[in-house]
């Protein structure tokens, strides 16, 4: 009844006819809507602020004064049913249906709210008006307004709508308790489906219930996500669901926790098995910090996702308002959210999740029918008990790192949720290990790595890898220097062989050397219309008298012109050494074949006598350095900087979290300096740590005219960090950006070879990546306050500017 009248709300009043109320909305530019949920109806109107008196006026209008035309009612008891019937065809909506109808045998939530087909076919328009008059009442509404008005306007604007707005005495009747599920319940049915469809719920608390916040937390622990314990286990490293998630439905009334999954039907009884040996091994063995952490900021930036807009507001006020009494409850939910602890998730385990509580709900494809003669659910379900002591057969490690007899580490971590590879070779090198007279070679070098071998040229190279639809790159930087290649892991004997081929045995060829050396050249002419670029090349080489890191990437149009075949094949030979490697795969491999496969093909490499070139060492400066450099442009650019810190050294953290307060459009630089000031169209902050001391600084692109001005800002925003530090909303905001942003770059197999192949070359270990999170997390903001206060030297920073002349005038 509920939902039927929710359609028939907004189709005329005494004051406005059929589609009136949604037109006239949507010619001011709004949208109006409703909807029904277990506990609650609502109707919804988003509009500019402007216009809020009619908005107003239409949505008292509808909840008072319906008159629920006959015709329209006709028309709508069609489209409901129709809607039914389209719910028949949805496996999802079928499969939750039978689940709540099995789990719950007497309250009211054992019935969909849309209802059935012969209740929608039976209810009048008398019942409907009745139903509507007796419980559409004032005291049943609660009314939010939220966006750009004022208060107490808005309050007698409401009470004059809503003045003839009539009172019941009806009170509300007590719904049907559920009793206590003394059993395990399970449901099979069959349909025209192309998969398997499984539900495995458990009754739980309510909404204000203590426990609510621990199974919100439990659900994105088990099902959340991609980095979910179920979605590893069962679906990425067992292979037995196609889909897997849980979910905490904490309604009014005690509810349901659901773990849902999509599966092969012959997978049905092993998945059962695995998923519930989760649910013990993680209410035995409790969940992580990082797990930990990784929720409540999940669970905490939702809730603050819906703040963005006046109806995700609105909305989240109207069920706090409706569901718990309480418009501020997401108050105390946050705060009993932050301070839970592993043990506490441990008990909720204990305390609902059991056999005899249990309900298990399958659709399986018509096809499979005579599987579910062969299913023997409840007998597994014995077998797996919540309350004994749980073991396990020991697993192979996630990643897997190994040292071949020549000295190269081999790190392999399989994913065998889709079909791709992704391997990578990394060495020691880069700029960090080029003299000034052959700046670029690393760069030149990893061009040609891929531009021919003994045995193929550049043109066979790429038709190959184009057969194996892979991406096959050299790379380097300012530590390293590398292969790495990404293809369909149906490929990877050819692939692997490819791989190979081209580190052991890269021809350098002369006649391609020069082609690609007239493009680096091309490159590096073209930097100086790129300023940006060109003041950080001007920074790195004041601010570095003696270290290579004052030297580019690409090179010099001097040194790149030098460099010669003889030079790249030497120069290869002295760092392509086993000791000096370090092979990454990862990806839909075996284990046994990729040990083979690299045994085979880097196996026979004699370990040579690789020796790292001796680096100087930068020392600090006690004075201020400038330089300058006049552009016929229209802007100004400058950098403003000082030395860093290493990769190895614990204050990066600190400072990567000052990095990440001080950078983006929403950090405080920008803010003070351009929404404020307006002195820059381009600005960031930098804190790039490396394997020796790197650089800390701020670029800005502003007008030449703004520059001595855009400098000082600088230095004075600089300047309050290092005496009053940050606040500490600061500082967690940008911990949470950190780690957030570390865990989705980490999506890809090319992203994680890349990051665990790096790791391990400069000294952290291959496993880094899952300590990385917990570091960020311990940087608190004496911490921050401390590396500002030891590194913002303001007496002695390095200044770079490009600008016009200063002669020039607008």
């Amino acid at each position: 009844m509920c939902h039927f009248i929710e359609h028939m709300i907004f189709k005329g009043t005494e004051k406005r006819k059929v589609r009136e109320m949604a037109r006239e909305i949507e010619s001011l530019g709004g949208t109006i809507n409703a909807y029904t949920s277990y506990d609650q109806t609502v109707y919804h109107i988003t509009i500019a602020s402007r216009y809020a008196d009619t908005a107003l006026d239409i949505l008292a209008d509808a909840v008072q004064y319906s008159t629920f035309d006959p015709l329209e009612l006709g028309k709508e008891r069609e489209v409901i049913l129709e809607e039914i019937r389209m719910g028949k065809d949805n496996p999802s909506n079928q499969l939750f249906k039978q689940t709540m109808a099995t789990l719950f045998r007497n309250h009211p939530y054992r019935r969909p709210v849309i209802g059935f087909e012969n209740t929608i076919k039976a209810i009048t328009r008398d019942q409907m008006v009745s139903f509507f008059k007796k419980w559409y009442v004032p005291s049943r509404v609660v009314f939010i307004a939220v966006g750009d008005f004022n208060l107490s306007e808005m309050e007698n604007k409401l009470k004059e709508t809503f003045k003839e707005f009539k009172a019941s005495s009806e009170s509300l009747p007590k719904r049907m308790q559920e009793p206590e599920q003394m059993g395990v319940r399970s449901i099979f049915s069959q349909g025209n489906f192309k998969e398997t469809y499984l539900q495995i719920a458990f009754p739980i608390s309510s909404a204000t219930h203590e426990d609510t916040p621990s199974l919100d937390v439990l659900s994105y622990i088990l099902g959340g996500g991609e980095t979910s314990r179920l979605v590893q286990k069962v679906k990425l490293e067992k292979g037995l669901v196609n889909s897997i998630s849980a979910s905490s439905m904490t309604p009014k009334d005690p509810g349901a926790f659901i773990i849902g999954a999509t599966l092969p039907a012959e997978n049905v009884e092993k998945a059962l098995e695995a998923i519930l040996r989760e649910v013990i091994r993680l209410g035995q063995g409790g969940v992580t910090a990082e797990e930990l952490y990784r929720v409540k900021v999940n669970i905490e930036s939702d809730l603050i996702y819906d703040r963005q807009t006046v109806q995700g507001e609105a909305r989240k006020i109207g069920y706090y308002g409706v569901i718990t009494d309480d418009v501020q409850f997401e108050k105390e939910y946050m705060r009993r959210v932050r301070l839970l602890q592993s043990e506490e998730i441990q008990k909720i385990v204990k305390k609902y999740f059991e056999n005899s509580r249990m309900v298990i709900s399958l659709l399986i494809p018509s096809e499979k029918a005579d599987f579910l003669k062969t299913l023997s659910l409840n007998s597994m379900v014995e077998k797996v008990k919540f309350d004994e002591p749980f073991t396990e057969k020991k697993e192979k490690p996630t990643v897997f790192k190994t040292v071949l007899d020549n000295g190269i580490r081999l790190i392999l971590k399989e994913n065998r949720s889709i079909p791709i590879v992704s391997l990578q070779a990394s060495f020691l090198g880069g700029v960090r290990f080029e003299k000034e007279t052959q700046n670029g070679i690393n760069q030149f070098m990893a061009v040609m790595l891929t531009k021919g071998t003994e045995n193929d040229s550049s043109l066979e190279i790429a038709k190959k890898v184009e057969r194996m639809a892979g991406s096959l790159n050299g790379f380097s930087g300012n530590n390293s220097f590398g292969l790495t290649f990404t293809f369909l892991s149906q490929h990877f004997e050819e692939a692997f062989s490819l791989f190979t081929e081209v580190i052991k045995r890269p021809s350098f060829d002369s006649e391609e050397m020069e082609k690609r050396r007239r493009l680096i050249l091309a490159s590096l002419r073209q930097q100086e219309d790129n300023l940006g670029r060109m003041v950080f090349k001007l920074f790195r080489k004041t601010l570095f008298e003696k270290h290579p890191y004052r030297m580019d990437t690409l090179g010099t149009l001097e040194s790149i012109q030098s460099l010669t075949q003889k030079d790249l094949q030497e120069y290869y030979r002295q760092i392509v050494a086993p000791e000096n490697m370090v092979v990454t795969v990862v990806g839909d491999v075996d284990t046994t074949q990729v040990l083979l496969s690299v045994k085979k093909g880097f196996g026979g490499l004699p370990r040579g006598s690789f020796v790292p070139p001796s680096i100087p060492h930068e020392q600090s400066f006690q004075k201020m350095k400038r330089a300058e450099i006049y552009k016929e442009k229209e802007q100004a650019h400058f950098v403003l900087g000082f030395l860093g810190t290493t990769l190895q050294d614990r204050d990066r953290y600190a400072l990567e979290v000052l990095d990440a307060s001080l950078s983006g459009q929403g950090g405080r630089l920008f803010y003070e300096l351009r929404d404020k000031e307006s002195l820059a169209y381009a600005l960031g902050f930098t804190a790039s740590p490396n394997l020796d001391p790197g650089y800390i600084s701020v670029y800005m692109g502003t007008h030449p005219d703004k520059l001595e001005k855009a400098i000082e800002g600088v230095l004075r925003e600089l300047k309050k960090v290092k005496e009053e530090g940050l606040a500490e909303e600061e500082v967690e905001r940008a911990k949470r950006y950190l780690i957030g942003n570390f865990e989705i770059g980490l999506q890809t197999n090319g992203a994680q070879a890349n990051q665990m192949s790096l790791d391990e070359l400069y000294g952290s270990g291959f496993d880094y990546y899952q300590r990385y999170p917990q570091e960020i997390q311990k940087v608190s903001r004496e911490d921050v306050h401390r590396v500002a206060k030891k590194y913002f030297n303001l007496e002695a920073y390095t200044l770079a500017i490009i600008r016009p002349p200063r002669e020039k005038k607008e």
